[in-house]
């Protein structure tokens, strides 16, 4: 079975037409379509729906990309092995969303500029969620807040802290945190993510109440809602951020100051274990 076929079909179910996939893949509309009639002749099933415009994967069709991913990967990591220098292969990626801005682009700007033939998916989502995909060989690698304790049979490599500061209009009069908590309208950062959940256990364990009137998912949209007004928030400083405005009063969390930790988590004994290790280098030099 030719490996350049399965590789156009994996495309085809990528891309809106064989025109856009044969594109991709530096291949003729008609080259496309041999190919596709090859894999078809040869399995003697169909592949694609030809009786729909544009044709779509058939329920087989579908089913066959994703034994030709795996049979792909598989062709880039014995390709890789000739290679001592340039990493080649795919490598999915999962990303809690505060990280998807500031650390991760440049992080994976640098690792492609070094190894230019990796193939590179992300996916943003919760920690646990993605702690939890890397387990169950949904995703390769993820990024996410140290949890506490991590999973069985991941292993946890620290990128770097990230300090909590309690975020206030510039024009608070309150200096102290619990003053300014108890204060003002409170702005939670998702509960269901693991530093939403520290920072609920920090109020509970020193008895501050606060006065809840939202709780947002993503750290841009806090620093919004408090410059309009809307309330107070505690949420992490995030890495190579641009220092906080004018606008906002930052008043570190806890004494000494609490942090949240970033850390990458992959499967013990991972395939890819070369691929996730130059990524994490790419970001610890960019930390520090």
């Amino acid at each position: 079975m030719n490996i350049r076929f399965l590789r156009t079909m994996v495309a085809i179910s990528q891309y809106p037409s064989f025109f856009a996939a044969g594109e991709a893949l530096g291949l003729s509309h008609s080259a496309v379509s041999v190919h596709v009639k090859s894999l078809e002749d040869e399995l003697q099933i169909t592949l694609v729906d030809r009786s729909r415009r544009p044709p779509v994967l058939t329920d087989k069709g579908i089913a066959m990309v994703e034994h030709a991913k795996r049979m792909l990967e598989i062709s880039d990591e014995i390709k890789a092995l000739a290679s001592e220098e340039t990493l080649i292969g795919r490598l999915s990626i999962g990303v809690v969303p505060s990280s998807l801005i500031n650390l991760v682009p440049p992080g994976l700007a640098a690792l492609r500029q070094s190894h230019p033939r990796l193939q590179i998916r992300l996916k943003a989502d919760l920690s646990q969620e993605l702690a939890q995909q890397v387990r169950n060989r949904d995703i390769d690698v993820a990024i996410v807040t140290e949890p506490g304790q991590v999973m069985e049979g991941l292993r946890a490599q620290s990128i770097c802290e990230e300090p909590l500061n309690i975020i206030a209009p510039a024009s608070a009069k309150e200096e102290t945190a619990r003053e300014l908590l108890s204060s003002h309208p409170f702005i939670w950062f998702n509960r269901r993510t693991w530093a939403g959940q520290q920072i609920e256990r920090h109020l509970i364990e020193q008895k501050i109440h606060v006065q809840s009137v939202l709780e947002v998912d993503t750290l841009e949209a806090i620093e919004s809602l408090v410059r309009n007004g809307i309330g107070i928030s505690i949420a992490p400083k995030r890495v190579c951020s641009p220092e906080y405005s004018d606008d906002l009063k930052i008043v570190p969390l806890g004494e000494p100051q609490i942090y949240r930790e970033l850390i990458m988590v992959d499967r013990i004994n991972n395939p890819r274990a070369k691929l996730v290790d130059a990524l994490y280098a790419e970001l610890v030099a960019l930390v520090a």
